[in-house]
């Protein structure tokens, strides 16, 4: 009786692992095509300090959702309002910045109407210092700027996502103009963001 107790138990065990078998149809890798795609375009506002004055930068950035968690798109961002030079080797020379790149981001939580995100914007920028003698602008577009970000997130409407967030902006290679150094246009931040696409 105990044997023909133990094949049942055997057969029973054998028949869960077939099963389990059958139900999985593809191998499970590390990459595996997403199950679920979204999409959203963003205008961008974002407020930070360039040789120690208020920077105000304006833009867009647009990203893919994958499995609505994971973001992956694209940004620019350039300055919007007037700043002049603090450096004596520029005094009063106009300043113009700006950068664009890749968005990387994860969301925590999605489906709640208040949520989480983190981010990172990874690019290449471009700084540019106006010269009165010679009446021509000063290119430094050798630099690049990384910039994490922490975002809390609105779920409004199924087609629009309100976000607010802090960063840092890294400034890395600023190497062209005397007197300038990466601290100088990298510092803490504020930024807004409008996302319309679907989130369902």
């Amino acid at each position: 009786m105990k044997k023909i107790l133990i094949l049942f138990i055997f057969l029973g065990f054998i028949s869960s692992i077939q099963a389990q078998e059958k139900n999985t149809e593809e191998i499970e890798t590390l990459l595996q095509r997403p199950s679920k795609v979204r999409g959203y375009v963003s205008p961008y506002s974002s407020y930070t300090t360039l040789d120690n004055e208020i920077a105000y930068m304006n833009g867009f950035h647009a990203a893919g959702i994958f499995n609505d968690h994971f973001v992956f798109g694209f940004y620019k961002v350039s300055l919007d309002n007037n700043i002049s030079s603090n450096n004596p080797n520029f005094s009063n020379s106009d300043i113009y910045f700006e950068h664009k790149g890749v968005w990387l981001g994860y969301i925590f939580f999605p489906k709640r109407m208040i949520h989480f995100n983190t981010n990172v914007q990874a690019g290449k920028g471009k700084l540019e210092l106006y010269d009165d003698f010679f009446d021509r602008w000063l290119d430094d577009d050798q630099l690049y700027v990384i910039t994490p970000s922490v975002e809390v997130e609105f779920n409004v409407a199924k087609f629009l996502r309100i976000g607010l967030g802090a960063n840092y902006q890294f400034a890395l290679d600023v190497d062209r103009y005397v007197g300038y150094n990466d601290d100088d246009f990298s510092n803490f931040g504020a930024f807004v963001n409008f996302k319309f696409g679907w989130f369902k």
